[in-house]
């Protein structure tokens, strides 16, 4: 049958082998690491194998013998959330019907005596739209004992957005260990969100580290979190962003930093220019990079922050003050210039988070060409002069038109 049916890499004929070494505490995660990367993959299409799979994966996330049932079901979810999110051309049309008879086995794992498996199984339970299935969710709510699992419940209810379950959501607001989550499920049911029940939520967040949705320790994983799912209501973003940016956890700090890079405007800036002399030194790199993006006129604070002792935020903070090309930037560049560590990259990933290149900020100071050209054509003599860094600053030399020599 296997070779008859396809997976992302081709024949499924790899498929029963693997099945098998899930059954083996040794092979096991491997072996499920590998199923799932060959039926999901990316995520964009499920495949002919999925349908006839996942009967065969319901049977091993119900046996309590299996050592990696909460990844199995991470792997239902996976397909389920495929099917839910991928072009209706690219998913299988055995998989509805699989995917029918698979929901009530899902909710039997709602009571399973593993802890794991009933925190991951509402992962898949929240792609079931269209069935219905949060009245279980509610009813597992009020004796299920572990704060992510409850948790879990809520979101997924959440994904549903059925209206019938608009009360329970809303009685649970008040609660501050789940209000937060109750508050997302609203949202995906017309009810704008307040932002104080959001904050509330904030109060104790490492719970959420347990739970399918964020998954992560760190506390800034729930902002992240919080964010996409507020998705275009940019309003209740930038206030969240703008509150948490002064919160006394600072990695929730180093969340709402990174949160607010797509938010970015007059009142906002001033907040993370308050975040350079924060106490945690990345805080301070990504308040820094954030005002370079922004070319944000905080020349003072700049010049400070570039005298950082942990050099990435001292870099960051230097290329944020030539970018608006304040005198100040000259000397602290004359310095790496002349020294062993410049501290600028020549062609960084462009990615939103990379450091500014050189080239952009040496062009950026063309106003103190003369003061700076000493320092460069030394550099580029130098014998051993990188040669993409010297390419570089050729380009600076060819904007500020500046013989090389």
């Amino acid at each position: 049958m296997w070779d008859q049916l396809e997976h992302a890499y081709g024949p499924a004929t790899d498929v029963p082998v693997l099945l098998a070494q899930v059954r083996d505490p040794v092979l096991a995660p491997a072996a499920i690491g590998e199923l799932n990367a060959n039926v999901y993959h990316d995520g964009d299409a499920v495949h002919s194998a999925a349908p006839a799979l996942l009967p065969a994966l319901l049977d091993l996330a119900e046996d309590p013998t299996v050592s990696v049932r909460p990844a199995v079901v991470e792997t239902v979810g996976d397909l389920a959330h495929a099917a839910r999110t991928a072009e209706p051309d690219a998913v299988d049309e055995a998989w509805p019907d699989a995917w029918t008879a698979a929901v009530p086995r899902l909710l039997g794992l709602l009571a399973d005596p593993d802890v794991e498996v009933r925190r991951v199984v509402t992962f898949p339970l929240a792609q079931a739209v269209g069935h219905r299935v949060w009245p279980s969710l509610r009813d597992r709510f009020d004796v299920e004992p572990d704060q992510a699992a409850r948790l879990g419940l809520v979101v997924a209810t959440g994904h549903h957005a059925d209206p019938a379950a608009l009360d329970w959501l809303t009685g649970l607001l008040p609660d501050p260990t789940v209000g937060l989550a109750a508050a997302v499920g609203l949202r995906r049911l017309g009810v704008a969100p307040d932002v104080r029940s959001l904050l509330d939520g904030f109060t104790d967040v490492e719970v959420w580290a347990d739970t399918w949705c964020v998954g992560n320790p760190r506390p800034s994983a729930v902002v992240w979190w919080l964010n996409r799912e507020l998705g275009d209501d940019r309003a209740t973003r930038r206030t969240l962003v703008a509150r948490l940016l002064d919160h006394p956890n600072a990695d929730i700090r180093a969340g709402a930093l990174w949160s607010s890079a797509q938010l970015l405007d007059d009142e906002l800036l001033p907040l993370i220019a308050d975040r350079l002399p924060d106490d945690e030194p990345e805080n301070r790199r990504l308040a820094a990079h954030l005002l370079a993006s922004a070319r944000a006129p905080f020349a003072d604070d700049l010049a400070l922050a570039a005298r950082d002792v942990y050099l990435p935020a001292a870099d960051a903070a230097l290329s944020a003050l030539a970018l608006l090309g304040d005198e100040r930037a000259v000397e602290p560049l004359r310095q790496r210039l002349s020294g062993p560590r410049l501290g600028l990259p020549v062609q960084p990933p462009r990615r939103p988070w990379s450091p500014t290149p050189l080239e952009e900020v040496f062009i950026a100071m063309r106003d103190h060409a003369d003061a700076l050209l000493p320092a460069v054509r030394a550099r580029l003599g130098h014998a051993s002069a990188d040669q993409a860094e010297s390419a570089a600053f050729r380009r600076v030399l060819q904007a500020w038109q500046a013989p090389a020599e």
